[in-house]
């Protein structure tokens, strides 16, 4: 064998015992206990600073990655508490009190692990 298969051989064999599977994740059971992979969280809209006012729908879009999937999002602000619990939703300004809010949203994949972003934003 030449020395390009033996590498190869030898990589196969240690993912082989280490229990990788042929999509990149080790074990079939997802990271090995005790691991973790973080929860990247964006809110993409509405910006930060924004000024809202008026009865047109202001749309909110959160965005995650990393974790285990399915998410679940809970969007909740210092006025009027939760929001939504869905990772897109539209609200009129009406419909919330005026005054300067801080938006945060938090995000909880299927393995319990949590992260957030926040915005902040005027309600006229």
């Amino acid at each position: 064998m030449n020395r390009r298969a033996i590498t190869l051989f030898v990589c196969t064999l240690a993912c082989f015992a280490a229990g990788c599977s042929d999509n990149g994740e080790v074990g079939s059971e997802g990271p090995a206990e005790g691991s973790f992979s973080e929860i990247a969280v964006s809110i993409a809209a509405p910006a930060t600073g924004s000024v809202l006012s008026g009865g047109e729908g202001v749309n909110f879009v959160g965005e995650a990655t990393g974790g285990k999937k399915p998410y679940s999002y809970r969007w909740s602000s210092s006025l009027d508490g939760t929001l939504s619990t869905e990772r897109s939703f539209s609200k009129p300004p009406s419909e919330m009190s005026r005054g300067r809010y801080v938006v945060v949203l938090t995000v909880t994949d299927d393995a319990g692990a949590t992260g957030q972003a926040s915005t902040t934003l005027t309600v006229l």
